[in-house]
This record gives structure tokens, sequence and C-alpha cells, in this order.
């Protein structure tokens, strides 16, 4: 596989893992009684969107397409599946923890994709902070499943 292409299918990883999150994030926002958490969450699922989008054009000047975050290549990254279980019973730690696992598997995406020595400066500059942001809202959100997990 050529260094483009193999580039381009870990961009294309990221936007899954991305949509992953953005789907996940809504979905808990949904379901928490708190106001506060869900709008977190809210906030979050916007994020993980627009990271997404902002990836788009590296992929496209590398003459790639960019994924539509499709079922089929979310196959690939679904740490968030087992959310919708979790938020079934509105149980907010239960539902921290799932995101928490969700931002987990973000960081190693991103991680992953960051060894790639053919990744163009630009947007390395781009998913080096995108992941520094992602790892900040994972140490806010493990705060906060901790502080959750003492409540009960």
């Amino acid at each position: 596989m050529s260094a483009n292409k193999d580039v381009i299918n870990s961009l294309n990883k990221l936007i899954t893992t991305l949509y992953d999150g953005e789907n996940g994030y809504r979905e808990a926002a949904e379901d928490v009684s708190n106001t506060a958490l869900a709008s977190r969450f809210r906030t979050l699922s916007q994020q993980r969107h627009d990271f997404g989008h902002e990836l788009k054009p590296f992929i496209n000047r590398m003459g790639g397409e960019p994924t539509k975050g499709g079922s089929t290549a979310a196959a690939l990254h679904r740490t968030w599946i087992d959310l919708k279980a979790a938020v079934a019973g509105n149980d907010e730690a239960a539902v921290l923890n799932e995101c928490v696992r969700g931002e987990e598997s973000a960081v190693e995406t991103y991680q992953e994709v960051l060894l790639h020595e053919a990744l163009p400066a630009d947007a390395r500059e781009v998913v080096k902070r995108q992941m520094d942001k992602i790892v900040t809202s994972l140490g806010e959100v493990r705060h906060l499943a901790s502080a959750y997990e003492h409540k009960v």
C-alpha cells in the first residue's frame, strides 16, 4: 500500500472514530437526566463533528475520498456500541464509564495515526491538537465518572 493510501485510510479511521464519538455523545445527552451533563455531552458531540470535518480537506488533498461515517466503515471502530445499554437505565455513572472507554479508544487511534511518517506536517499539527483536546476531555470524563460512582 502506498504511503498516501495508508495515511488516507488512517485519517478515515479517525473520521469514523469521531463519528462514533459524535453519535455516542449525542445519544448520551438524550438519555441522561442531569442537564449539565447532557449539555457537556452535546458540546463534545459537536466537537467530534467539527473535528471530523476538519480532517476531510487533508484526505481530499491527498487524492482520497473521506468516509461518510457509514455503518460499514463504523464497524472498524465501535467502542460506543455499549453506550446504548448503559443509558437504558439513566445511570450517569455507567454512561460516563462508557464515555471513558470511547475516549480511551479514540486516543489510541490518534496515537496510531501520529506514528505515520508520511502524515503531512499540517495534518499532523491538526491531528495532534485534536488528540490533545480529546485527552483533556478524557481526564474530565474520568473525573466525572469517579464523582458519580462515589455518589452511589
